[in-house]
């Protein structure tokens, strides 16, 4: 007859004990792939992981999977870091997972540590090296994925800052094992142009989805350019090695956009400060040496009132035209630069548009019709004009040959 005879509880109790307590089975990493996986209200993760010999039961808490840089999925080749537990009330022993990561990613962080320290140990994430971003860029290159809406971005906050800019797009893809080619190829294509500053942008992902950006070629053609690069391939937690190589990093398209021009509103009205300081300078030394004439002819009439009527009035005079001449010919200057810098804004303005016959139309709820398309019979429509509005009434709408409406 045994010794003891234990209970249901005392006995799950004693192999929890056993096993929670093997130092052995703490602390370990556990390789298989995800199924069951189930997320309950509470954050916890109850799943299962599985090889072609065996199964486990696992679990992963709301705080520990809170931390994870990617949503598990069954199916996903994982490596999970924790411990063995044991469920008492059922007797079940289960792997706790305190940490989780695709298979293969711990290889890959390793790999791109240690390009990061040979890229850093040649100097191509200096400081030193990172040359300004211009204050008035003439063309601006923009490497991003074709129809992505971080281009869309870029080109849209470009326009409305500072329309004076060309811009020159270079579509690539951003992701996926053909994207390193594709960069590459795009950063030949921008060196081939004569470009003042070059975007990089892309929306945030996870680390392995920005894989291409870390790549060592993509990384060396980017410190290669001719131009400063802004970097705009992740949101703040994400993180390329083509960030520390760029001459500017920045979190978002937009930010990318804003980085790279100026604001037209914030320029006039700098060059109007301008024009104010100097004329404001200008008119001070006109009125300083005014004063010291004023000086010098009653000081001389008072010591001596014959030299008034010798040369020095004539010179007095000459200086004087001379000082006159000199100031109204810079004033002159100002005033045409300020005149050429207002015709530049005058051009890209709308209202030119309007002047030149053109109309704005929009519909009863002020939204712009761009497009035949957007017109439906019966709709009363405005037509904004240079000098006033006009109300109108749409009887039909036609149909283009393409397919779409026509007035």
């Amino acid at each position: 007859m045994p010794s003891r005879v234990y209970s249901v509880f005392e006995l799950n109790e004693a192999i929890k004990a056993r096993l929670e307590g093997d130092e052995s089975l703490r602390g370990i990493g556990l390789r298989g792939e995800i199924s069951n996986y189930k997320l309950y209200p509470s954050g916890h993760a109850y799943f299962s992981l599985k090889d072609d010999k065996g199964v486990i039961s696992c679990v992963m808490w709301s705080g520990d999977r809170m931390r994870l840089s990617f949503s598990p999925n069954n199916g996903d080749e994982v490596v999970c870091y924790g411990r063995v537990g044991v469920y008492s009330a059922r007797g079940n022993y289960q792997f706790i997972a305190m940490k989780m990561e695709r298979s293969g990613q711990g290889e890959y962080l390793l790999r791109l540590r240690e390009l990061a320290k040979k890229l850093q140990a040649e100097g191509l994430f200096d400081e030193s090296r990172k040359r300004e971003i211009p204050a008035f860029p003439k063309h601006i290159g923009v490497i991003a994925g074709a129809n992505s809406a971080g281009l869309r971005d870029v080109i849209h906050n470009i326009d409305i800052r500072y329309h004076l800019a060309e811009i020159t797009v270079f579509p690539s893809l951003v992701q996926g094992k053909l994207a390193k080619d594709d960069l590459l190829r795009a950063f030949r294509l921008a060196a081939s142009k004569d470009l003042d500053v070059l975007i990089v942008a892309r929306g945030g992902g996870a680390a392995e989805d920005l894989s291409a950006f870390s790549e060592e070629a993509v990384v060396r053609a980017a410190a290669a350019s001719r131009c400063p690069v802004i970097s705009a391939v992740g949101h703040e937690v994400d993180i390329s090695l083509l960030d520390y190589v760029a001459d500017k990093r920045v979190s978002t398209p937009t930010a990318a956009a804003v980085a790279a021009t100026p604001n037209s509103a914030d320029l006039l009205a700098y060059i109007d400060d301008c024009f104010a300081r100097s004329k404001e300078a200008m008119e001070s030394k006109i009125s300083a040496y005014s004063e010291r004439l004023d000086s010098y002819l009653k000081r001389t009439l008072f010591l001596h009132p014959e030299a008034i009527y010798g040369d020095k009035i004539d010179k007095v005079n000459d200086l004087f035209r001379r000082i006159k001449a000199s100031m109204d010919g810079r004033i002159n200057v100002l005033e045409a630069r300020l005149s050429g810098l207002s015709h530049s804004l005058e051009g890209v303005s709308p209202l030119s548009v309007l002047r030149r016959g053109y109309g704005l139309l929009e519909d009863s709820k002020g939204n712009v019709i761009t497009s035949a398309a957007m017109a439906k019979p019966g709709e009363e429509l405005s037509t904004r004009m240079r000098d006033g509005i006009i109300h109108s009434k749409i009887d039909e709408v036609e149909v283009d040959d393409d397919g779409k409406q026509k007035l």
